[in-house]
């Protein structure tokens, strides 16, 4: 079956309504005598039609919004998903690890992890260079120390949410 354009298939939906015009009408039906693709749709777009049409919308009942509110309230709220024991437990393993860094780090362990990244050596599939490219450094030490602050820099962010957070709202309800 030929695939319908959008635009063929709005003018169709505006046919069934019958909110065409007299020359575009006249056009979907010429469309319609030979277009077998076209005529299905129209079938299959006066079925959806019947069946809307047919099938009445079910009204909810008259306290449906009441009930609804007040169910709100009691189940608690699930803004974060980190839950306090499990924000406590990610912030101990990543604290964990940034030690272990810090140790390895501090003890010369990435000290001679260093090199070059010569990207003239890289082959790129689609892509011809005529001028060299650059020879970028890479130091071993200062990847892990970023890693090391980028890994702190997560452990705040756990132990505000997950903690500090759930920790204060306690104390503001309690207050309340």
């Amino acid at each position: 079956m030929k695939k319908i354009s959008q635009e063929l298939d709005n003018e169709l939906l505006l046919y069934l309504d019958g909110e065409l015009d007299s020359h575009a009408k006249e056009r979907i039906e010429r469309a319609l005598q030979h277009n077998e693709a076209l005529r299905q749709r129209l079938v299959q777009l006066q079925a959806v039609e019947t069946t809307v049409k047919t099938h009445l919308l079910e009204a909810p009942s008259k306290n449906f919004t009441q009930m609804v509110m007040q169910k709100l309230d009691q189940y608690p709220s699930q803004a974060t998903s980190f839950s306090m024991l499990n924000g406590i437990l990610l912030l101990i393993g990543v604290l964990l690890l940034s030690g272990i860094a810090t140790i390895l780090v501090s003890s010369g362990v990435f000290d001679q992890a260093t090199g070059t990244l010569d990207l003239n050596t890289i082959q790129f599939p689609s892509l011809n260079f005529k001028q060299n490219l650059p020879s970028i450094p890479i130091d071993g030490k200062l990847i892990i120390n970023v890693t090391i602050l980028l890994n702190l820099g997560l452990c705040w962010l756990v132990f505000d949410r997950a903690v500090l957070k759930p920790l204060f709202r306690r104390r503001m309800q309690m207050g309340h």
